[in-house]
Formats: C-alpha cells, sequence, structure tokens
C-alpha cells in the first residue's frame, strides 16, 4: 500500500498539472480584472490602424462596452491566425476570441469552442465572375466534376462546398491566405464561383469594381450567428459574457455600431429584439 501512495505522489510531482486543477478564464478574469482578447483584423468588425496599431470597430466597441458593464479591462493582447486561433485559446494564451467568430456544429463537436449569444448574424454567399451568367437561376448547377469552387483549407467555405456541391472540384488556398483571394481566383479564371461572407465580398467589389457577382443575392447559401468565442467548458465565464453582451446587443447599441462604422445594409443581419414594447 505504501509502495502505490509513493508511486502517486511521484506522479504528481512529475506532473504538476495532475496536481492542480487548471485556471479557468472567469477565475483569471476575476483576478485580474482583465479579459485577454485574441483577435483577427477584419473590418468592419476588427479594424486595426497599420500605422498606430489602434484598433477599433463593431466588435471592439462591442467589447470595450462589455468591460465597462463588467468593470473590467478589456486587453488586445495578440493578433491571432486563423490555423492556430482555437489551440491559443485552448493553452490559455487569451480568455476570448474577439472578431465575430462564427457558431458552427463543426467547431462546437470538437468540444474546445463555447460561443457567446449571437451579435448578429453574417450571410455567406456565392460570386462567380460578373459576366457568368450559368448559376442565375440555380446554385444546383455548381454541383458538376467541370466547375471548380475556389475554397480555403480547414475553413468553412471548403466545409460548405463540400455538403452542398460535392461533384465540384475544390480549388485550394492555403488556410491562412486572405480570404479576398479565393475572389481572386475567380477573376483570374482559375476557379468559377468562391463562397465567403457578404462582408468581405462587398469589400472586394469596392477595390475591383464589376470584376465579380454575388449569385446567391435572393437567399445566402448559409447564415452563422457572429459571437465572442471562450473555452467550451468555462460556462461561468460565458454566462459574464452573456449578461453584458445580451445588455448591449437589445439596446440597439450594435445597431448604432454597424452604421458608424458604414456596413452595407444586407451585409450583416442584426437579431431582432426579444422584447415588446406596449403602444
Amino acid at each position: 500500500m505504501k509502495k502505490i501512495v509513493f508511486t502517486l505522489l511521484l506522479s504528481l510531482l512529475a506532473f504538476p498539472a495532475l496536481a492542480a486543477e487548471k485556471e479557468s478564464a472567469y477565475d483569471r478574469v476575476v483576478q485580474t480584472g482583465t479579459i485577454r482578447c485574441g483577435y483577427l483584423s477584419l473590418p468592419p468588425f476588427i479594424i486595426k490602424d497599420p500605422n498606430t496599431g489602434e484598433i477599433s470597430g463593431i466588435i471592439h466597441d462591442t467589447m470595450e462596452r462589455a468591460g465597462d458593464l463588467l468593470g473590467v479591462k478589456i486587453d488586445w493582447n495578440e493578433e491571432v491566425g486563423l490555423a492556430t486561433m482555437d489551440a491559443g485559446l485552448e493553452a490559455g494564451r487569451y480568455d476570448a476570441l474577439c472578431f465575430g467568430y462564427y457558431k458552427n456544429p463543426m467547431e462546437a463537436k470538437l468540444g474546445t469552442i463555447g460561443f457567446s449569444d449571437a451579435l448578429f448574424y453574417v450571410p455567406m454567399s456565392v460570386f462567380a465572375r460578373a459576366d457568368d451568367r450559368r448559376f442565375d437561376d440555380d446554385l444546383s448547377v455548381i454541383n458538376d466534376p467541370s466547375i471548380r469552387i475556389s475554397v480555403h483549407d480547414g475553413s468553412l467555405d471548403g466545409v460548405i462546398a463540400s455538403e452542398d456541391f460535392p461533384l465540384a472540384k475544390k480549388v485550394s488556398l492555403p488556410n491562412m491566405t486572405d480570404f479576398g483571394m479565393s475572389l481572386q481566383e475567380v477573376v483570374n479564371g482559375k476557379a468559377d464561383v468562391a463562397i465567403l461572407n457578404l462582408v468581405d465580398g462587398i469589400n472586394f467589389e469596392k477595390l475591383n469594381p464589376g470584376k465579380v457577382r454575388n449569385v446567391s443575392k435572393d437567399q445566402p447559401i448559409r447564415v452563422y450567428a457572429a459571437t465572442i468565442a471562450y473555452p467550451q467548458q468555462d460556462t461561468k465565464f460565458g454566462v459574464m459574457l452573456d449578461a453584458a453582451l445580451d445588455q448591449i446587443r437589445d439596446s440597439g447599441y450594435i445597431r448604432n455600431l454597424s452604421k458608424k462604422y458604414q456596413a452595407k445594409p444586407g451585409a450583416i443581419f442584426h437579431v431582432a429584439r426579444p422584447y415588446e414594447m406596449e403602444p
């Protein structure tokens, strides 16, 4: 019996992580008075000035307001990459991913990413060259081996392409490639269509007028809830965050931010207020 106890003690000394429970994001925030945000530069949600490094945008201002309500500071401590951001969250390099993380079944099933309540919704659309009319009346035409779809490795555009158009050829781009590059592939004739959110599509069209066209304008191919992501097991942190974010959203604050940052009408869908005012 003594030998078993001695062996157990040696194991705990060799692996201290087993001896002490991992600190939660909630505990860290309460102790430090700070929420550390990992973020992606995604205008108009997160806008980073290349000269000053100053951050602004719809999500930035929303999180700063949440910090005010919770009495904590928001530390924009790390600009992340798509390929490594989930691992950084799990490792505790930041407490939340603050840029409008899409709530999706693929990430939820992995058991590492938790999602706040929806701040707003982001439509995903199919884009083709401006003069290509093959897909105007029926997107199912894309589901053909002769059609090429530009996708990013491991990203949601690839998931959508595989689910809705399994027969089409997938033209892959590296995971970290700017999403506008998928539209550039379409313009250059290396792909026939690309799938991306309407905000990125509109931004590309501004810089490249008359080059591409949204062929799913009447019905987005997907609509994702834009959220703040946090460790899935950290329910206390999620409850605290939602208490602030729900109040901010339901007050109309985010609607006003979308006007401030000139988000084109229809590029994002706002959440309907969950209450009714008496006339």
